[in-house]
């Protein structure tokens, strides 16, 4: 489903240089530089030749800015070759050279194109770095297409370490960086931000937004529409609508015909015959689906990515699991976690976040530390501007004392606002976590005990051992589904308003309490972020059980109303009533736990609440809890 990342087109035009050449010296570099780029992908041993003939004619000028253009070449064609030591020797090379060029920009494609292909190899851990180098630097050389590219790459990264969260927020970025300057952007880098803003969506379970970001995409796509489409395509299977799948599909196939890339054929081929294989075994269509899969394992392999491999074990174990061919499903399984635990394992995906978070408060820190330097250089021109003026003193002085004392609580609200964030990124990633454990389970234990059970299935039906082993093997699937299902309720996957209509359901049929809902149709448009509507559904329920338990309700009446911009969320019991002091100073952890879930979304909570008399709790949410 997701396009690799380029690399960077080379140019001698990419920047100023600090020491001039002569145009014939100008154009014969050119001339290199677009002999590797015209070879790289195909054969890097011929583009390896091009960047060596770059970086001798740079040496023997003596010209810095062009070895370390040439030391990048050398340092990207020797990596594809797999050489990863002298790879590494010549990055260094060229970040020395830069350093003393001051070429900032090249400088960033170095870092880019080194981090780009160690992700693209699943080596997060050394990859991230690199792309974030690439932002600082694109930064200091005021470059927002290269920017935004950078942006891109490291969503990538993030998205095929199973972070969409972190996905969908740096393709914002990348997004943003286009916004705020529009005029010099080009089309091919709005299309890039889109894609890898949609397929974090669509792996975030995310449908509907994906769809949005891949027809925004589309306008951009030019040669690469035949990826849009397919994405379209995917998101459609997921959402189980097949015939627009197909449909799209089907334009994607017309369109690899018609416009195949000039690089990573076997990659765009692996995509679309792993979908079609997919959607096909959705229709029961077997026989077709076996011939596309059989096309997607093939090109698997040559694009010699992790991702499509995963993707091809997965949707052969399908396949080959309904049509019952038990031995080759699993043998594909056991491919698929082989392979996963591989490149996804818990340790890597806590080192890619840990890079993350140390970029980001490196960044905050170094924000902080030049308004530190700002105000100090303020006061002191103040106190030379004061020192001529006798007459003034007393008013310089009050002065000084106002300003000090306002920057003083401007920091203290900055460290509020900073704790207050540090505590939000706690809370988002408890919730991150509980997602990911949910699909670890769902995805790793169960499709393990799916195995475990399809192999018990071969052994004697007879035995009373192998009967016991079956049961208790079913007895444990369940016991997965409860856990990954208390985790991320799987009514969540139609919405926040479906799901507490089933919550309402189930409190109902359990035959103590009647619970009533009251969602009119005018606010069901609105749609929550995940973590949002994980949050909101555990509060409600934490309440529903609070007032179930402690009050004997009998009825229950939730409402959610639109008011004032704001989200209103009410539910009224027909129970004995509780103390509200006593709820505000309750020791119990049910009672915090919503408390600390309002807090988090900056809403507000008030509890109307008498002995005998029932209880009524509104929860107030503000409008940007939902889009």
């Amino acid at each position: 489903m997701l396009a690799l990342l380029m690399l960077i087109v080379f140019s001698h035009t990419a920047s100023a240089q600090k020491q001039s050449l002569s145009s014939k010296d100008s154009i014969a570099f050119d001339e290199l530089a677009k002999g590797f780029n015209n070879t790289i992908n195909n054969d890097a041993a011929i583009a390896d030749s091009f960047a060596t003939i770059y970086f001798s004619r740079a040496q023997s000028m003596g010209n810095t800015d062009y070895m370390g253009r040439g030391a990048t070449l050398i340092s990207t064609s020797r990596r594809m070759l797999k050489k990863i030591d002298e790879a590494d020797t010549w990055y260094k090379k060229s970040q020395d050279y830069f350093a003393k060029a001051e070429n900032f920009l090249w400088k960033g494609y170095s870092n880019l194109n080194t981090g780009a292909l160690l992700s693209r190899q699943y080596d997060f851990e050394k990859g991230l770095p690199y792309l974030f180098k690439s932002v600082e630097d694109f930064e200091k050389a005021g470059d927002y297409n290269m920017i935004s590219n950078a942006y891109c790459a490291i969503s990538i990264a993030m998205h095929n370490s199973k972070n969409y969260t972190k996905g969908i927020g740096y393709a914002l970025l990348a997004l943003k960086a286009i916004d705020e300057h529009p005029d010099g952007i080009k089309e091919s880098y709005h299309w890039t931000a889109y894609n890898v803003l949609a397929i974090n969506y669509d792996d975030n379970k995310d449908y509907e937004k994906a769809i949005a970001a891949h027809l925004n995409a589309l306008p951009y796509a030019g040669t690469r529409a035949n990826s849009t489409y397919n994405n379209l395509g995917n998101t459609y299977k997921k959402l189980g609508n097949t015939d627009s799948a197909i449909y799209y599909l089907d334009k994607s196939l017309e369109s690899l015909h018609t416009n195949p890339p000039s690089f990573g054929l076997p990659y765009s081929y692996a995509t679309l015959y792993g979908n079609l294989a997919d959607v096909l075994r959705m229709k029961r269509n077997y026989t077709g689906a076996a011939n596309y899969l059989d096309s997607a394992l093939l090109y698997s392999q040559k694009s010699e990515s992790p991702e499509k491999l995963l993707d091809a074990y997965e949707y052969g174990y399908q396949l080959k699991k309904e049509t019952k061919e038990y031995r080759a499903a699993m043998e594909l399984l056991e491919k698929y976690v082989a392979l996963k635990d591989s490149v996804l394992s818990k340790e890597k995906t806590n080192a890619v976040l840990a890079i993350q978070e140390k970029y980001e408060t490196e960044k905050k820190q170094h924000i902080i530390e030049q308004q530190k330097f700002e105000i100090a250089q303020k006061n002191q021109w103040l106190i030379f501007a004061g020192a001529p003026l006798l007459l003034l003193c007393l008013a310089a002085f009050l002065f000084y004392k106002i300003t000090r004392t306002r920057q003083a609580k401007k920091l203290q609200q900055e460290i509020f606002n900073r704790q207050a964030a540090e505590a939000k990124a706690l809370f988002d990633g408890e919730q991150n976590e509980r997602i990911r454990i949910a699909r670890d389970l769902h995805d790793g234990v169960g499709q393990m005990l799916s195995l475990v059970k399809m192999n018990l299935s071969t052994l004697e039906a007879g035995d009373t051992t192998v009967q016991k082993a079956m049961a208790l093997t079913d007895k444990t699937i369940d016991e997965v589904r409860n856990v990954s299902h208390n985790l991320i309720p799987q009514e969540l996957d139609f919405g926040i308003f479906r799901a507490l209509e089933n919550l309402a359901e189930k409190v109902t049929a359990s035959g103590n309490t009647r619970m009533t809902v009251d969602i009119p149709e005018r606010i069901q448009s609105l749609q929550f972020e995940k973590q949002n509507e994980i949050s909101i559904y555990r509060i409600v329920q934490e309440v529903v059980n609070n007032m179930i338990k402690h009050a004997g309700a009998s009825k229950i009446d939730l409402s959610i109303q639109p008011k004032d911009n704001q989200v209103l969320i009410a539910l009224k019991d027909n129970g004995r009533g509780l103390d509200a002091a006593d709820i505000d100073n309750s020791k119990g952890i049910g009672w915090k736990n919503i408390n600390a879930r309002v807090n988090m979304l900056d809403g507000k909570i008030n509890v109307q609440s008498e002995k005998l008399s029932g209880t009524q709790i509104e929860i107030t949410l503000p409008a940007n809890g939902a889009n």
